[in-house]
């Protein structure tokens, strides 16, 4: 016989979700992503495919999670992180300006010291996270200031400056 106030299992509570804005070639994509701490260049650079939720969708249905190939971003607002004290590297501030897709990016790049901005980066790294990015079509017709973009260095162009 079961009591009516005997308790089951504590159900497990569920990742929080974070804010996302994906740009891409067909369109500008906003909802959540679950990074379970970890920060988003990392899971760009390991992975091959990104699962996020679209604005409005419910996450307990399966089917309401969108799988997009990494290789279609051109470049995504990502949640705020901050990365821990251990985990922080010496790094040199170079400002960058990119032409990517129907956009230009602004922005301060933290690179390795020592590491330019040539063909070696993009085989090393092909996701680089720009700070106080400012991101504007490429007709000049509108901008936008972001703290952080992640860009896909596979559709970039370097623009020098």
């Amino acid at each position: 016989m079961r009591w009516p106030f005997a308790k089951g299992p504590e159900p497990t509570p569920q990742p929080p979700l974070e804010p996302i804005r994906i740009y891409t070639d067909d369109g500008v994509f906003a909802g959540s992503v679950s990074t379970e701490g970890q920060r988003l260049t990392d899971i760009l650079q390991h992975h091959d495919e990104l699962s996020f939720l679209p604005e409005g969708a419910d996450r307990d249905r399966e089917a309401a999670w969108v799988l997009l190939p990494t290789v279609k971003t051109l470049f995504i607002v990502p949640p705020p992180h901050e990365s821990p004290p251990e985990h922080k590297q010496p790094r040199d501030r170079q400002e960058v300006t990119l032409n990517i897709g129907a956009y230009r990016i602004t922005g301060t790049a933290h690179l390795r010291p020592g590491l330019e901005r040539d063909v070696y980066l993009r085989s090393t790294q092909p996701y680089l996270p720009l700070t106080t990015a400012t991101v504007m079509r490429a007709d000049g017709s509108s901008a936008t200031a972001f703290d952080v973009v992640i860009v896909n260095l596979r559709w970039a162009e370097f623009v020098e400056t």
